[in-house]
């Protein structure tokens, strides 16, 4: 068994990577039932700002989480969604 010595700043930078991974897949998965479900297409972009906006509401989407969705083009810099 190998043993690995990393630094607390290290581990604390992998918690809060591993947290905003959680976070952006929760948010895909929602985003994901809506276009499942929905059939409309006025309904699914309301429901899916509302989603974002329970996330933004609750401080959940914290900078890496805003990446993540940025990066995969989910949402722009002014959380609109694209």
């Amino acid at each position: 068994m190998r043993r690995i010595i990393v630094t607390k700043k290290q581990l604390d930078e992998f918690v809060e990577t591993k947290k905003a991974e959680k976070i952006f897949y929760d948010i895909v998965e929602e985003l994901h039932k809506n276009g499942k479900f929905l059939n409309e297409g006025a309904l699914k972009s309301k429901a899916n700002i509302a989603i974002i906006e329970n996330y933004k509401r609750k401080n959940l989407i914290i900078l890496k989480v805003f990446e993540l969705l940025v990066k995969n083009k989910i949402i722009n810099e002014s959380y609109e969604i694209l």
